[in-house]
C-alpha cells in the first residue's frame, strides 16, 4: 500500500497535535515534519522527500505564503487557517485546498482524497523528459529536452530553453540532481550544459546558440567522455 510522507508548519501546538493525530490514524499517511515555519525548517523541508504539506498561514516567524514563496519542493499544499479572508491568495499559489479552522475530520479526509489523487495522477502523466518547477510563484512543466543550459545566480538557477528563460529557486546541485547524469554535465561552478546541444568546443570553452560558456579544466576530461559516447 502506497505511504505519502507529510509535514506540519504550524505554529500552534494545539493545531499541531490535531494534524498530528488524524495523521496517525490515516493508513496512507506517514508524518515526517512538524514544525513552526522558520528558515531553518525552510531549508530542512527543501531536502526532503514530502508529498503533502499542512500549511497554516499566521505564525510569527514567517507567514505562510512567505513559507510558500520559499519552496524548491513541489508537495501538493493543504492550507489550514482561521481566516477565511486568505482562501483567494493562497489559490493564486496553486495550492490543493484550504481547510477553515476549526474543520472536521471529514473535511480533512476529503481535502486528503484530493491531495492523494493529484499525487498519483502527476506521477502517471509526468513522463521522464519534464520537470515541475515553480517559476514566478507557479507551478510549470518544463521540457527537458529543450534545456540549453542552466546558469548559477545566486540563490537561484536560470534555464535557458529554446522558447523562453526561467528563473528558479534552486541549487546548481539540487538542479543537476534532477536531469540525466549522461545527458547534462556541469561543466563550469556556475554553467551545466544539455550535452545534446553542443555545436562546438574546445579546452576553453562551448558554444551553444553562440553562447560561450566557459570549461573548467577538471571538467574537459569528462566532457571529452560524454560527448563521444553520445547517441
Amino acid at each position: 500500500m502506497k505511504t505519502f510522507n507529510c509535514a506540519i508548519i504550524e505554529d500552534s501546538i494545539t493545531q499541531r497535535r490535531l494534524l498530528e493525530e488524524y495523521i496517525a490514524k490515516h493508513k496512507n499517511l506517514k508524518l515526517m515534519h512538524s514544525a513552526s515555519a522558520n528558515a531553518d525548517v525552510l531549508e530542512d523541508l527543501n531536502t526532503s522527500n514530502i508529498d503533502l504539506l499542512f500549511l497554516d498561514i499566521e505564525m510569527p516567524d514567517m507567514s505562510g505564503f512567505e513559507f510558500l514563496s520559499g519552496l524548491t519542493i513541489e508537495p501538493q499544499v493543504i492550507i489550514t487557517s482561521t481566516h477565511q479572508k486568505y482562501a483567494l491568495e493562497a489559490f493564486d499559489f496553486n495550492v490543493t485546498d484550504f481547510l477553515l479552522k476549526p474543520y472536521s475530520p471529514a473535511r480533512f479526509e476529503a481535502a486528503i482524497t484530493k491531495a492523494i489523487d493529484k499525487v498519483k495522477a502527476a506521477k502517471k502523466k509526468q513522463p521522464e523528459s519534464k520537470l515541475v518547477v515553480k517559476h514566478n510563484l507557479k507551478q510549470v512543466e518544463l521540457n527537458v529536452h529543450s534545456i540549453l543550459y542552466v546558469e548559477a545566480l545566486g540563490d537561484y538557477v536560470k534555464v535557458v530553453t529554446d522558447e523562453r528563460n526561467y528563473v528558479i529557486l534552486s541549487t546548481m546541485s539540487a538542479f543537476k540532481d534532477r536531469l540525466e547524469a549522461d545527458k547534462f554535465i556541469r561543466i563550469h561552478k556556475s554553467y551545466i550544459v544539455n550535452l545534446k546541444m553542443v555545436e562546438r568546443y574546445n579546452h576553453e570553452f562551448i558554444e551553444i546558440q553562440n553562447k560561450k560558456i566557459p570549461i573548467s579544466r577538471a571538467k574537459i576530461a569528462e566532457l571529452d567522455q560524454l560527448l563521444n559516447c553520445l547517441d
